[in-house]
Order: structure tokens, then C-alpha cells, then sequence
């Protein structure tokens, strides 16, 4: 998304990175990003990176801004933008729950929002964030007391490590792969700390597996995803979506991701002033 030069998880000269998603990974003379961002983001990429505090008023270009929690994953940010007619709000990816391992998110107030829209169709209702938990640790303890060894797969970075710290909680120890070490390394600097890291421990941490090939897996062995057999999500489902609108209160939404389309046509039907952008979309013209 581009705003008068500006990137916002897109490449540009002055660029915003909401977080550290391979997928939102951005280049530019100035990255902006939380403290976090830029840790985990270094595990791949380089970049000259300034570090900004949720909550603390910057500069990005011409700009005056201000970063608040996404709840996304560890370190994700939203960012609010002050133009000539208006205030603007940027979510990059997003939760309305809290989860373990993010900051608890926050959305201000704002003339303009641009919203994800992943699973911005109403088929996509999840479970809460404890809710989900629950369901993960019963099939845990219901693989061990049969004498089997679980085998979980998730995304190396944020829902590694959220399933991590939820079978911490539940006195679980885990096998991650190296790269969710890695990250997990980082998450401690920041305070999120994991004691049943084990060689042998009674989980394996695989990589993400595609939903597709969900029958292949044995009884034993199971997708963390929002498109996964388990529905643990560090993404708002359709209704956190709507929550986050009405907490917001734009006069415009501006659709992206995911079902950006269907999520604006919804959004009309309610009344909305709402349409989809490309992610790399210009939409300075869109906001006259």
C-alpha cells in the first residue's frame, strides 16, 4: 500500500513494515518498525530499520504518526497517519483477541481505515483464542495417554511460538524445529519465555503443512492454522474484522487481502463507504 510515496508493507523510500511475515517484508532507505519487528525481521533480511515505540508520536516522511499494537504476533503494529483532511489507520494483519506471545491490539479512532480482510467472509468464525487453547491441549493429552507423540504443524514464526507458550502453560514440553528456536530466542529477549523446550520433548513442531493435503495426516498429527483442522488464528475471523470496524468508526474503509473483495461488498450492504485495494494500490487519490 503506497500513500504519497510512503510504503505502508510495501517498498518505498520511507517505508512502514507492520511485522516480521516474510510476506510483509519491505525495503527502503527507512524501514519503520517496532523494536521486535526488527529483531525477528534480521533473522532473514537486512534493512536499516528505526525503531519505534507503540504510542509514541514520529515522522514517517511529511507524516505525523503513531504505532499501536496489531496483536498479530510478537511486536505487530498498526499504524495512524495524520493527513490534510483526515486521520488514517492502517491494521497490516491483525487480532481482536489477545494472544499469549502479542501485545494486546488497540484501534484509534479514525476518518480512514484500511483493514485485512484474510477471512473477511462470515464462513470464517473461529473459536476465542481460550477456546481454541482447550481444543489444543485435549488432543495433546489424548495423543500422550495413548502412548503417542503429537506432531503439530504450524508457521515457524508467531504461531510456533504461541503454541509453544500454551503447552508451557500446560506443563507440555516441546520439539521444535531450529527455526522456531531462533524466533523463540528472540521472544525471550522481549520477555516471553519458554521452559519445556526438550530434545525429546512429548510435541514435534513441524513447518506449516497445507490444508490440502489435510486427509494425508495420520490421527495423531494435526494443522494449526485458520485454515487448518484447528482453528487456532493469530488473524481476526470475519467477526473480529467487524468489531474492529465499528471500533475504528471510518467514514471510508479501504479493503486488502485475503477476500478484500467480499469483505468490502459486505461492509457496503451495511451501509459502509467500502472497496478493495490491491496491496500496492496508490490510494492518496482515493482519499480526496
Amino acid at each position: 500500500m503506497i500513500l504519497r510515496k510512503i510504503g505502508l508493507d510495501s517498498s518505498a523510500r520511507f517505508a512502514f513494515q507492520s511485522h516480521a511475515h516474510t510476506d510483509h517484508f519491505v525495503s527502503g532507505e527507512v524501514i519503520f518498525a517496532t523494536r521486535a519487528t526488527k529483531y525477528l525481521s534480521h533473522l532473514k533480511k537486512g534493512g536499516f530499520y528505526r525503531e519505534v515505540e507503540f504510542g509514541r508520536t514520529f515522522y514517517i516522511g511529511d507524516f505525523k504518526a503513531k504505532l499501536y499494537p496489531a496483536g498479530h504476533m510478537l511486536g505487530s503494529a498498526g499504524i495512524k497517519l495524520w493527513l490534510d483532511n483526515g486521520m488514517l489507520f492502517y491494521t497490516g494483519d491483525t487480532k481482536w483477541f489477545k494472544l499469549r506471545t502479542a501485545e494486546k491490539s488497540c484501534f484509534p479512532r479514525a476518518d480512514f481505515l484500511v483493514i485485512e480482510a484474510t477471512f473477511g467472509v462470515p464462513s470464517f468464525t473461529f473459536p476465542s483464542p481460550k477456546e481454541a487453547e482447550k481444543k489444543l491441549v485435549a488432543f495433546v493429552e489424548e495423543a500422550l495417554d495413548r502412548g503417542k507423540r503429537p506432531t503439530l504443524y504450524v508457521n515457524q514464526m508467531g504461531k510456533a511460538q504461541e503454541v509453544m507458550k500454551i503447552l508451557d502453560v500446560h506443563g507440555i514440553t516441546v520439539r521444535p524445529s531450529g527455526e522456531m528456536l531462533k524466533v523463540a530466542r528472540i521472544y525471550s529477549k522481549f520477555g516471553v519465555n519458554f521452559g519445556n523446550i526438550d530434545r525429546e520433548g512429548d510435541v514435534v513442531l513441524r513447518s506449516y503443512r497445507s490444508p490440502k493435503v489435510e486427509n494425508s495426516l495420520s490421527p495423531w498429527e494435526l494443522t494449526v492454522s485458520g485454515f487448518g483442522r484447528l482453528k487456532l488464528s493469530n488473524h481476526a475471523d470475519f467477526w473480529e474484522l467487524m468489531k474492529i470496524v465499528e471500533s475504528v468508526r471510518p467514514e471510508k474503509i479501504f479493503t486488502v487481502y485475503g477476500f478484500s473483495g467480499e469483505f468490502a461488498r459486505i461492509l457496503r450492504g451495511l451501509g459502509h463507504d467500502a472497496r478493495p485495494v490491491d496491496k500496492d494500490y496508490d490510494i492518496s487519490v482515493l482519499l480526496l
